[in-house]
């Protein structure tokens, strides 16, 4: 099992680099309303770093599960 100081960037960046973007892909279409979504991922993952860059490991522990549920 890796460990949370592993996981927790690599969630950051799957979502930064992987879910974002198919979700802004969406932008535009017909009855398809994807920014508060956009805005909530953005959010996690801001939250993730500040909880890494503050040794918070509790908050670090919490925001990784959130990222984790987010799948595309």
């Amino acid at each position: 099992m890796a460990s949370l100081a592993t996981e927790l960037p690599r969630q950051i960046q799957r979502v930064q680099e992987e879910v974002i973007p198919l979700y802004e892909s969406l932008r535009g279409m017909p009855n398809v309303m994807v920014e508060p979504t956009i805005a909530m991922m953005k959010h996690a993952c801001n939250e993730a770093i500040k909880a890494a860059a503050s040794g918070d490991v509790i908050a670090m522990m919490r925001w990784h599960e959130e990222l984790k549920g987010i799948e595309a």
